[in-house]
């Protein structure tokens, strides 16, 4: 910290064995510059919020009074005007904080990932959902929001992961537009040690009816297992029957509940195809972000954040055992 020594880094779980000297080498040096970023944010994120905060109170309701008056028949649109001012003022507000925390992943968190190989991070990387649509398990969505892109290699298996949340634009009866969530949360892509050719697709359960209707719907066949305990939580289709039970064997069907049951099964998805996988994962919040602003900076939160994260992925390899060369 600025104003005093810097508290060194506590391995505390078994991942972070050995990093307290590479703390020591690649974070402790950017501690001091960084603290005075944060201040000089906080400050500024104060200044603006003393000035819009009290702004906003008066300026709503003024603005409101006013739409009322020049559209008297309006109907849920004055307030979406009003929800737009408060929105703007928010992020001009915490624009400051934001850039601060841009700055963290942009530069801070390069340096932690580099502690487990040689792994590339982006924190803004733009729309890689389309990418992913021969997967059949994308959405259909109108709006994409990605981040925290992180490509590299663990125990040679090939990983390509990123965060988003996919919206769905709809009308109501009066032509108005709204965004709903069809999907948060992350997609993790990985190579496989098993040749296949054909597409298969691992679904959670989703009753009878939805059921009925993707087995309807579905280019590819329902296949039917010989696990009661897997059936009951996921549905299996395949362009392969004998391609699916071939990838889908009762140890690997196994691995993949238990990988359920850390990441809860019901929201957890997998496809076969062209030659990888991919697990799709809802997740109630988001990974890899930087600590409170609030905190002094010494980024040993910021790095057990990371590496916590990064734990979750490769739990999913160690896992499904997917860089041992032996049956699935």
């Amino acid at each position: 910290m600025a104003s005093g020594a810097v508290s060194g880094f506590e391995e505390v779980e078994p991942f972070e064995e050995g990093f307290s000297k590479h703390y020591d080498a690649h974070l402790r040096p950017h501690v001091s510059s960084f603290e005075e970023r944060r201040i000089a944010a906080l400050k500024k994120a104060s200044r603006r919020a003393r000035v819009g905060i009290p702004l906003l109170t008066v300026a709503s309701p003024l603005l409101l009074i006013a739409l009322i008056i020049a559209v008297p028949d309006d109907d849920g649109g004055l307030m979406g005007a009003v929800a737009i001012l408060i929105g703007l003022g928010y992020w001009y507000i915490s624009q400051p904080i934001r850039k601060y925390k841009q700055n963290i992943k942009g530069d801070i968190f390069p340096n932690i990932l580099n502690f487990l190989g040689d792994f590339k991070y982006n924190p803004e990387c733009g729309k890689r959902v389309s990418t992913l649509e021969p997967s059949g398990l994308v959405p259909s969505h109108d709006k994409e929001a990605s981040e925290d892109e992180i490509i590299g290699t663990y125990k040679d298996v090939e990983i390509d992961f990123f965060e988003t949340e996919l919206k769905r634009r709809r009308r109501d009866s009066k032509d108005r537009t709204s965004y709903s969530t069809v999907f948060d949360g992350v997609f993790i892509t990985l190579s496989m040690n098993k040749n296949f050719s054909g597409h298969t697709m691992v679904r959670r359960d989703a009753g009878a009816i939805g059921n009925w209707f993707k087995d309807k719907f579905s280019k590819l066949e329902r296949v039917e297992l010989e696990d009661p305990i897997f059936e009951k939580k996921f549905q299996v289709y395949s362009s392969d029957q004998v391609e699916a039970r071939y990838l889908l064997t009762t140890s690997f069907m196994e691995r993949l509940l238990d990988l359920g049951d850390a990441f809860d099964s019901k929201k957890l998805e997998c496809s076969f195809y062209e030659n990888r996988l991919l697990i799709k994962i809802d997740v109630t919040e988001n990974l890899f972000e930087p600590g409170s602003i609030f905190e002094p900076e010494d980024f040993i939160d910021d790095a057990k954040t990371v590496l916590a994260d990064m734990h979750q992925i490769f739990r999913v390899i160690d896992t499904l055992k997917l860089d041992q060369n032996i049956k699935l």
